[in-house]
Order: C-alpha cells, then sequence, then structure tokens
C-alpha cells in the first residue's frame, strides 16, 4: 500500500515504483504504435482518398477513446486550416460526456446508428471507430450503419481479435498488453489511440497539401501566439525578414497560404487565392509548381 509523504519532501518507494511501472506502460504503448505503422499507413490512404473525394472523417467513439477522437477533431481547423465539419467527433452521451460519465451512453447501440445517421453519412465519408476493448455498443452500432451505407471503416482497438476489429475495412491493433491498474484503459490503450489518431489525422493534413517542408502552411492564426507563428513560417520558408513577413500577412488578410504563395511567386493576393482554389487548397502542391507561364 503507498503511504503518504512523511512531510519532509521525501516521497514514499512505493509511489516511485508505481510511477515507474506507469511509465513503463506509457512506452508499451509507443511500441505497440510503432509495430502497425504500415496499417496506419493504409488507413491515411484510404481516408485521403475520401476526403479527395468530398467525404469527411468521422471519429466515433465512447468514455475515453470518444474524447479523444472529440479533442482530434477540434484542433484541426485552427492547426491546418481545414473547414469545420470536415472533421467531427462522436461521443457517446453527447457533449455532456466530455466532461462526466453518462451513466449507459456507451452501451446504447442504436445511439450509435442515430449519431451517424444525424449526420448524414454516406459513401464518400470515413469512419474511424475506436475502443479498447472492441467491444462498445455505441461504437459498434455505427461501425454497422457506415457499413451499411459503404462509408469506409477503420476501427482502433487494444484487444485482439475483438468485434470492432473483425467488423471494419481496416483493422488497427496496437496491442498493449495488460494495463496497470488492470482493466483501467485510460493509460497505456488511451496513450496509443491517441497517439495513431493524431498520427493519422497529421499525415493525411500532409497527403492534403496543408504541411509543406514540416511546417503547418494553413494554419489559422487566430491568437496572439499563432500569429507570430505564421510570421515565423513566411520568414522560415520565404527567407524574409519579420518586416516583410508582417506585411505579406496584412496584405493577405492573415490568411498564412495566401500570404506564402503570393510570397513565394511574387503574385497579389487575388492570384494567390485563385491559384489555391483552383488546386482545391493544396498549399504545398501551390508553394511547390511554379503558376503557369512562369519559369
Amino acid at each position: 500500500m503507498v503511504q503518504p509523504d512523511d512531510g519532509h519532501g521525501t516521497p514514499d518507494p512505493a509511489t516511485t515504483e508505481l510511477l515507474r511501472r506507469l511509465h513503463e506502460g506509457g512506452a508499451d504503448a509507443v511500441e505497440a504504435v510503432g509495430r502497425i505503422l504500415p496499417d496506419v499507413a493504409a488507413a491515411v490512404e484510404a481516408v485521403t482518398a475520401r476526403l479527395r473525394d468530398g467525404g469527411r472523417l468521422l471519429h466515433v467513439g465512447a468514455g475515453t477513446s470518444g474524447r479523444l477522437g472529440v479533442l482530434d477533431a477540434a484542433e484541426l481547423p485552427v492547426t491546418f486550416g481545414v473547414r469545420e465539419g470536415l472533421v467531427v467527433g462522436l461521443l457517446a452521451g453527447g457533449a455532456e460526456a466530455l466532461s462526466r460519465d453518462v451513466a449507459g451512453a456507451e452501451d446504447d447501440k442504436d445511439a450509435g446508428t442515430r449519431d451517424l445517421d444525424a449526420l448524414g453519412v454516406s459513401p464518400r465519408d470515413a469512419v474511424v471507430a475506436s475502443s479498447a476493448t472492441g467491444t462498445t455498443p455505441y461504437v459498434l452500432g455505427a461501425v454497422a450503419r457506415a457499413r451499411e451505407v459503404k462509408a469506409l471503416t477503420v476501427g482502433l482497438s487494444a484487444v485482439p481479435g475483438s468485434s470492432l476489429l473483425r467488423t471494419v475495412d481496416l483493422p488497427l491493433l496496437v496491442d498493449v498488453g495488460p494495463e496497470v491498474p488492470r482493466g483501467v484503459t485510460r493509460l497505456k490503450a488511451g496513450t496509443a489511440q491517441k497517439l495513431v489518431l493524431e498520427m493519422l489525422t497529421t499525415a493525411v493534413m500532409a497527403r492534403l497539401g496543408r504541411v509543406w517542408r514540416d511546417e503547418a502552411v494553413a494554419m489559422r492564426p487566430t491568437s496572439r501566439k499563432l500569429r507570430a507563428r505564421a510570421a515565423r513560417v513566411v520568414c522560415d520558408l520565404l527567407g524574409l525578414g519579420r518586416y516583410d513577413a508582417d506585411n505579406l500577412l496584412e496584405a493577405a488578410g492573415g490568411d498564412l497560404p495566401v500570404a506564402l504563395v503570393a510570397g513565394r511567386w511574387k503574385t497579389g493576393p487575388d492570384e494567390a487565392r485563385r491559384r489555391l482554389d483552383a488546386l482545391s487548397g493544396d498549399v504545398a502542391r501551390a508553394l511547390e509548381e511554379p503558376p503557369e507561364g512562369m519559369p
């Protein structure tokens, strides 16, 4: 049993030992993800194809798994400049379940079906379903509906041979081993799930041209910190000083992709916008390929 601190700043050795085991569990999660990189890559290519065809990425989960999907969906519009609604997070129990447990929500299989129906899930969409055990009824209900409409289904689970992994088009098994404490999936499985989701969507955004030379070139500078980052990106990628970078961003109305394309090819903001529109927002391609008629 872990004893309280003795009041002199010396932790009980049992506390340090517990933390060591928990830390090792996190390392197990990272290793488990490393073993399935080819499977994650296949999921990236499949999801990218759906988004290029006008579809959406729909995260589905319950508890920790669902909250991670909601978090991922919330971050992408600002980080990569994608439109709101391109990536959506569905959580068993809805918004209320973000901050507290909603009793029985994960056991409602029909709710998973209803929530996907409310979004108008279509064959063009990709549904990424996460369940550490692979048996969550809410998640399985959503996957069943997604398969009925011929949407792409990706399943993320920590249990080999689980119902979820047997059902989806692209199974992603993160075999992290026994949890500490037993049965509590918020550490090892949760860490692995978060890493896979972030890797998957970051790679998809890169494939869609939202990353160039390891910079997030489509992010929205919605705060002082992000405005400074946008200026730094312009400076680094175009070899400009801060004064010229600020002027480019101001002329572009704060739109980082427009500023970058205009600055790289020495065009005005309107021409840069037209080029980006013609390339469906593929900023990397707009920066890599000279405009027509330019050597």
